[in-house]
């Protein structure tokens, strides 16, 4: 039975109790104090064990993040625009990607895409992600440059 009056509104999660108690309880947790100063830590350890392994094997990558976003960049340099990416950086990220897949880690099919930190990621989440990420980024690294 559709609502009478000017305005149609209807979906799938309208008012359905189950919705409704997700996004309470993910409201009370936003907003306990501290919440986003600890999302952020998270995220900035997560990226900076990364960063350490890639500084340590010469590999051109950089990792931006703020809050709890972060961003894979193939370059040495700090990439502020899309169009300051250069187009053969996406050929480590396809493998990238791919080795992710293969070992269980999804990030976003384009590297023009951010990845996100959330609350319900464990330190062993992240340690666990951290190690594969590391091992896919040596088979990136070594697959483009031995095509190169």
């Amino acid at each position: 039975i559709a609502p009478e009056g000017p305005v149609y509104q209807a979906g799938t999660l309208s008012a359905n109790p189950v919705a409704m108690a997700a996004g309470y309880a993910a409201l009370e947790q936003c907003l306990e104090a501290g919440f986003y100063d600890k999302l952020a830590a998270k995220t900035a350890s997560f990226v900076r064990g990364i960063q350490q392994y890639c500084d340590q094997r010469g590999y051109a990558l950089t990792i931006p993040h703020i809050g709890s976003i972060f961003w894979l960049a193939f370059s040495r340099e700090r990439i502020q625009r899309a169009d300051q990416i250069e187009a053969a950086s996406m050929e480590y990220f396809k493998v990238l990607h791919h080795e992710l897949l293969q070992r269980g880690v999804y990030l976003g099919p384009s590297g023009y895409e951010v990845g996100f930190v959330s609350a319900a990621h464990t330190e062993a989440d992240l340690a666990e992600a951290q190690e594969k990420i590391c091992a896919a980024l040596d088979v990136a690294f070594a697959s483009v440059q031995a095509t190169a």
